[in-house]
């Protein structure tokens, strides 16, 4: 910068003239200041760590590294859970639960199970099968054969009956009869118990048993009567009474 000697006016660059005529000018040199800035402070000297804390210092990384694993495991499984299994599963698993709670229901009344629960005395006499003869009454005249077959049929009564269920003692009568296919047909309680338990096992058994083997020639399809027997001292028969 310039300024002139006598009128003071500044210009950038020395001219010849002035703009009132002077011809002289002075050069005006600026301060110039030295920036101070604050010395850093130098970091304070590391501490040489003992062979003891560094195994330290290792163990923890790997317990820090071990546990973001595990999380992320963790969290993988649970989108995998929500949301690739698919909706129709889990609609199809609903399914599943309400159909085992519909089946978790009590056995009906033991009485109105079967049209004709009562003794024979009081049978209907539309019972199509009522005047069948009673193979029990021959026991005494019935082949070797058909006997071990009746022995092979109270053998997978017994087999299914599940006497676990039952509390106290009693006796249910049954009646049935076998196609010649070895189909179960006309299976009645035609004698309770009066013990509820007992009677509930006897139903079940029933259920569960729908055919036998094929039974032999002299088999007529005559009604069969069998008793679930229970002793007071809590043992268990199946045996086929005379009438």
């Amino acid at each position: 910068m310039y300024r002139c000697t006598e009128c003071n006016t500044e210009y950038e660059t020395c001219p010849q003239y002035c703009e009132c005529g002077n011809d002289t000018f002075e050069e005006i040199i600026e301060e110039e200041y030295e920036q101070e800035y604050e010395r850093p402070i130098a970091p304070a000297p590391k501490k040489r760590l003992t062979q003891q804390e560094r195994e330290e210092l290792a163990r923890q990384e790997r317990e820090k590294k071990m546990s973001l694993i595990v999380i992320s495991i963790v969290a993988v499984l649970l989108c995998v859970v929500i949301f690739v299994l698919p909706p129709h599963k889990k609609a199809k698993m609903e399914k599943v639960k309400t159909k085992v709670a519909q089946n978790q229901k009590k056995l009906p009344d033991v009485t109105s199970y079967w049209d004709n629960a009562l003794p024979s005395t009081y049978r209907k006499t539309s019972d199509p099968i009522a005047n069948l003869p009673l193979l029990n009454a021959r026991f005494s005249s019935i082949s070797p054969v058909l006997r071990e077959y009746l022995v092979y049929v109270g053998g997978e009564f017994n087999r299914k009956w599940d006497t676990t269920i039952i509390n106290g003692d009693g006796e249910c009568k049954v009646e049935f009869t076998i196609n010649k296919e070895g189909n179960l047909n006309s299976k009645k309680i035609v004698k309770t118990s009066n013990n509820e338990s007992l009677d509930n096992s006897v139903l079940l058994v029933l259920s569960k048993l729908n055919s036998f083997d094929v039974p032999p020639d002299d088999y007529k399809g005559e009604r069969v009567y069998i008793t679930f027997k229970v002793d007071k001292d809590g043992s268990s028969h199946v045996v086929y009474p005379m009438k």
